[in-house]
Formats: structure tokens, C-alpha cells, sequence
């Protein structure tokens, strides 16, 4: 069975194949770049952020992505429980391009980390509230 370290570890030059939300859940189609594995990741999320844009080009190089989870606490000022935005202007731009921003002022315990797939950008990012929770399915090519 795939694990989601595996999944990571695997996701260089990956390609989006397709996405869905509905319901507050989340469903992500990526066929791996290291071994041309098919992969269904799926979650539940509240607060997400798509580059429409860019996912409504179908070519594959506007699709070509990495997976990146990142621990909020790691990134982000917790005050009173919960997650800040940076001080300055500079960082708050930065943090706001990294989709960070999905994070302000919620509750630190509730949603731990950022799960994101990056290709020129980040086509799409999540909060994530438990990681053990995000199931993985091998699709047979």
C-alpha cells in the first residue's frame, strides 16, 4: 500500500489529471512523475484555494506539479491558539502567494498543516486537519 510520504517523495514532475470538491471534500487525480503511477488522494477540507486560471488549461505543462506538506506551526505566529499573519507587508504578500492565508485565525489545534500542489504556482492548497486522514488509492493504469 502507498503511503502519503511515499506520495510526496514521488511527486516531482507529477501532473494534475483532474480535481474535484464537493460537500466539503476534496479529490485530486495525479498520475506521479517518478514512475508514472496513477494516485487518487482524497480528504475533507473547509478552506481551499484553486488557480483557476491556470487548471482550466488542459496542456500538461500547466499541470506539471509537486506535492508539498507543510506544518502550519512550523511557518506561520500562533497567538491565543491561533494562526497569525506575518507583520510586515513583504511577508504578508509572501505568505498570502503560498496560500497561507487560508490559515488566519483559525484554531491551531483544529488544522495543522497546508497541503498544496506547486508547479509555477500553487494550483491548489488545502488545510489539512488530520494528516493520517487523507486516503490514497492506486488507480490501475
Amino acid at each position: 500500500m502507498i503511503t502519503l510520504a511515499d506520495v510526496v517523495s514521488n511527486s516531482g514532475d507529477s501532473v494534475l489529471e483532474s480535481y474535484t470538491y464537493a460537500e466539503g471534500h476534496l479529490q485530486l487525480v495525479l498520475v506521479l512523475g517518478e514512475n508514472d503511477q496513477k494516485v487518487v488522494l482524497s480528504l475533507s477540507t473547509d478552506y481551499l484555494a484553486f488557480a483557476g486560471a491556470t487548471l482550466a488549461n488542459t496542456e500538461t505543462s500547466s499541470r506539471t506539479c509537486f506535492l508539498a506538506l507543510e506544518e502550519l506551526s512550523q511557518v506561520l505566529s500562533i497567538e491565543n491558539g491561533v494562526y497569525m499573519p506575518a507583520a510586515g507587508f513583504d511577508k504578508l504578500m509572501q505568505q498570502t502567494r503560498a496560500n497561507y492565508h487560508l490559515a488566519y485565525g483559525r484554531k491551531a489545534a483544529a488544522w495543522t498543516h497546508l497541503l498544496s500542489l506547486i508547479g509555477y504556482g500553487r494550483l491548489v492548497s488545502c488545510l489539512v486537519a488530520d494528516v493520517a486522514a487523507i486516503s490514497i488509492a492506486e488507480v490501475a493504469a
